[in-house]
């Protein structure tokens, strides 16, 4: 059987076949799929860390080609897509323009969002451009809490989920405080709803601390299963 050529009209509708009616008639939601189209191994190693806290699955790509195959065959929830992968103006960057520009929800259906993100270098360039045309973007180096607000928003306005990081907290930011025994960067800001932007940076050196610490855990949970079982 031929395989569909990749168009908007293929990825769109792959997009849309991300919900199940339970006998209510109300949508019931699968796993959040979420596609990181990001070449820059820092930058992934940060965005994996930040969206897996949360319980979502995610997917690294690191060239166009790539992706252009994962969005046709693919039911994402969200493409979180780099500008300095994803050419301003390509072929790529047309389709997530316009899938990004599309309704959230079309008949009861949840539709893919798009988040681009620009590198600090590119900010008095690209953000005019996104801008223009009303896409959602975020910067990087990434800015925890903005990053993850923007991630919530969208994924809320498609109803892939109801109740936002903003209600409960994000799940990253409280797992790195806990291991590292420090308070949470938001108990600083207790006289305000949010911390400034700098309250909520997370460098790579944070981020791999974290992971450090995960790792270790891991370990550690491994070994007590081997001293459990019996001689």
């Amino acid at each position: 059987m031929n395989e569909r050529p990749f168009t908007l009209e293929t990825a769109s509708a792959a997009s849309s076949d991300w919900r199940i009616l339970a006998p209510t008639g109300r949508p019931v939601p699968k796993e959040i799929h979420i596609l990181v189209l990001e070449d820059d191994p820092g930058s992934q190693k940060s965005i994996q860390l930040m969206l897996d806290a949360e319980g979502w699955k995610v997917t690294l790509l690191d060239n166009e080609s790539a992706a252009m195959q994962e969005l046709a065959k693919g039911t994402w929830a969200l493409v979180i897509a780099s500008l300095t992968l994803v050419e301003l103006g390509g072929p790529l960057y047309q389709i997530l323009k316009e899938l990004a520009q599309a309704a959230p929800v079309e008949e009861g259906r949840s539709r893919l969002r798009v988040l681009f993100v620009v590198p600090a270098v590119e900010v008095a360039r690209m953000i005019p451009i996104l801008e223009a045309d009303r896409l959602p973007y975020a910067t990087k180096p990434y800015h925890f809490n903005d990053f993850m607000e923007r991630v919530n928003d969208l994924l809320v306005q498609a109803q892939f989920i109801t109740k936002t990081a903003r209600e409960r907290g994000f799940a990253f930011e409280k797992r790195a405080h806990t291991k590292s025994g420090r308070p949470g960067k938001k108990a600083a800001a207790a006289s305000s709803m949010f911390a400034s932007r700098d309250e909520y940076y997370y460098t790579e050196e944070e981020l791999a601390e974290y992971e450090r610490q995960q790792s270790e855990e891991e370990k550690k949970k491994k070994k007590s299963k081997l001293g459990e079982r019996p001689i």
